[in-house]
């Protein structure tokens, strides 16, 4: 009978269009609520995927340089991650209640897990992952296929580590007349200052004008930051050298390479703040080529009283100019001269790093060719450049990295 009535039912011409849209509507509809929905996951799973993988990428660069414990690394990334969640998926139409709760679901369905393991001398690898499960709601389209929620889950995991690196670097440092010109940043210390002119009738009078940092001031600066950079790569003292010889148009007193960064720290911290003076740095390469070459057994030595087998010798040059020698003009023979002495070094299995802060043309182009590949010329044009490239110099020779590997 009920078979009977169905086949009725489909025969009825009359109403069967009524009938079948009865039927199909809340399945159209709940069918396009549902492809709304999916557009709208997919667009929230991105959001929350970029934020995982910078959240793990902050906290492995913080657990390499702060030496956090597996402990300290989870609280920092949960802290981070609710940070950076709390800014790019701001609502402004939710009330301070909805944005509690969204918060906290975005906590609660957070879950860290950061391993620290010790490798061979000085060596650790951090690791960090993060897994991230949230319900999206879904539009009252879905509600009539009995759909109130779907699931978002993303993860990530970055790593970084300390290689322990032993190494023997000497820094070639420009201390010539130019570096004490301003760049282009201004002292957020004190903003401006007062300059001294003459305004007539042999009277000097005063001025007020922006207050720039020094190229020497920059330079201090960005070295500070590479021997941080090398302080927590080696710790104890145990594994790198360093050494520098600073230069104008002569060659200034050397600081001998020594282990750590404190004498080398010191020595760059004494450099004169108002230099003067032309630019050649053969003499400076020259000690640097010296304190470094493989005939000089004085490293090898040095670093096998630590149990350091092995070791990578490095020459950080680095110049504002270009080779003028005592004048104000640019002198062939010794650019020449600085060529040979790179090359030299290069031959000898020393690898360079060149910096040419805020250098001209030909200033760029010695030290371009001096650098050992193209990964070791940086040519920084403000004190924010040249503090990174001494850092990310560090961080190279120390063989210190922060990468994403999910």
């Amino acid at each position: 009978m009920v078979l009977s009535l169905l086949s009725r039912i489909a025969g009825d011409r009359g109403g069967n269009f009524g009938l079948m849209t009865a039927i199909l509507l809340p399945v159209l509809v709940g069918a396009a609520g549902v492809a709304i929905d999916v557009t709208n996951a997919l667009q929230v799973k991105n959001q929350l995927q970029g934020l995982v993988d910078s959240t793990t990428l902050a906290t492995a660069s913080a657990m390499s340089d702060k030496d956090m414990t597996a402990a300290e690394a989870n609280a920092f990334a949960k802290s981070y991650f609710l940070g950076q969640a709390e800014q790019e998926t701001e609502d402004g139409s939710q009330s301070p209640a909805q944005k509690a709760a969204r918060l906290k679901a975005l906590s609660d369905g957070s879950t860290t897990n950061a391993s620290v393991t010790n490798t061979s001398g000085n060596g650790r690898t951090y690791n960090i992952s993060m897994t991230m499960n949230y319900d999206i709601a879904l539009t009252g389209l879905s509600h009539v296929l009995g759909l109130t929620t779907m699931n978002v889950s993303v993860s990530s995991t970055s790593q970084s580590g300390r290689e322990g690196n032993a190494l023997s670097m000497y820094l070639a440092l420009d201390e010539s007349g130019s570096m004490a010109w301003d760049t282009t940043t201004v002292n957020s210390a004190q903003k401006t200052k007062q300059e001294a002119y003459s305004c007539g009738n042999r009277s000097i009078c005063y001025r007020t004008v922006t207050n720039y940092i020094t190229k020497m001031q920059t330079l201090k600066a960005a070295a500070a930051a590479m021997f941080s950079e090398l302080k927590i790569a080696d710790p104890q003292s145990e594994l790198i050298r360093v050494g520098a010889d600073s230069y104008d148009d002569q060659t200034k007193a050397q600081q001998a390479i020594n282990w750590g960064t404190t004498d080398v720290a010191r020595y760059v911290k004494n450099l004169p703040d108002v230099p003067d003076g032309g630019t050649d740095a053969t003499g400076a390469m020259t000690n640097a080529f010296n304190a470094l070459k493989k005939a000089n057994t004085t490293e090898a030595s040095e670093q096998a009283k630590k149990k350091n087998t092995s070791f990578e010798r490095f020459i950080v040059l680095m110049t504002d100019g270009e080779m003028t020698g005592n004048s104000a003009n640019w002198n062939s023979s010794l650019d020449t001269k600085v060529r040979a002495l790179c090359k030299q070094s290069k031959d000898d299995g020393i690898k360079i790093y060149a910096i040419a802060f805020m250098a001209p043309d030909r200033g760029k182009s010695l030290l371009s060719t001096c650098a050992t590949s193209s990964d070791y010329y940086y040519e920084p044009d403000d004190m924010t450049g040249l503090i990174q490239s001494f850092g990310e110099i560090a961080r190279k020779a120390a063989k210190t990295d922060t990468r994403l590997t999910n």
